[in-house]
């Protein structure tokens, strides 16, 4: 066997052994500082529809009361919550202040989940660099998955400011959402989502034509 063959050989067989072996599952926590575009989406939308829910119970006070808002968690950015919260309050028909100026109830905000998860399910050949070979293989996958999840779960706790006294607990405030890609046959890729968000390929004409006029 000549050398050109033996190497033809040697891609072979190591692309059949990253085929067979090549599967794999791994979950990554990303960091909290750093949110890419997809994880704010994930995290703002299922705050957002937690708060849109049809089954969401009335504040216990009377309408026009002042509220101050409070968060507590595990979490380490807390501010869009606290503002998607005070926004929905809003809503309510009540007026949010800060704790100096002695409003009459206070609302803390306790947050038992507020972030994403990753996840990837990979089969296919994983990129080969060096090694044996001369020259790096890219990655070749038969089917490849990456899953994002973005989870929100938290109530508000009712006390009155001046007493401190204890009114009562909103049942759990909770959604999730998800972000999806897919690669199959090492080139045909989509991806599944339940965002509502800029994900389309191109703006819509009329959207441009808007937005030439505004400018």
């Amino acid at each position: 066997m000549n050398i050109h063959s033996l190497k033809h050989t040697i891609i072979f067989r190591i692309f059949l052994l990253s085929i067979l072996t090549g599967c794999a599952t791994s979950n990554n926590l990303p960091e909290p500082e750093h949110f890419t575009a997809i994880e704010q989406f994930l995290l703002t939308q299922a705050v957002e529809s937690s708060l849109n829910a049809n089954d969401v119970p009335p504040l216990p006070f009377p309408q026009g009361e002042t509220i101050t808002l409070e968060t507590t968690g595990l979490t380490v950015d807390q501010r869009f919550l606290l503002g998607a919260v005070g926004r929905w309050i809003g809503e309510q028909g009540f007026h949010i202040q800060p704790k100096d100026q002695n409003p009459t109830y206070r609302i803390q905000i306790l947050i038992q989940a507020f972030g994403t998860e990753q996840s990837e399910t990979f089969f296919g050949m994983p990129e080969v660099q060096g090694g044996l070979l001369p020259f790096a293989i890219p990655e070749l996958a038969v089917y490849k998955a990456q899953y994002q999840k973005g989870y929100s779960r938290f109530r508000l706790d009712c006390f009155e400011t001046a007493t401190g006294k204890f009114i009562r607990s909103t049942p759990w405030f909770q959604a999730s959402t998800y972000f999806n890609e897919y690669e199959v046959l090492f080139f045909i890729s989509f991806h599944t989502t339940n965002l509502i968000g800029p994900f389309e390929d191109q703006i819509p004409l009329e959207t441009k034509q808007e937005s030439t006029i505004n400018y």
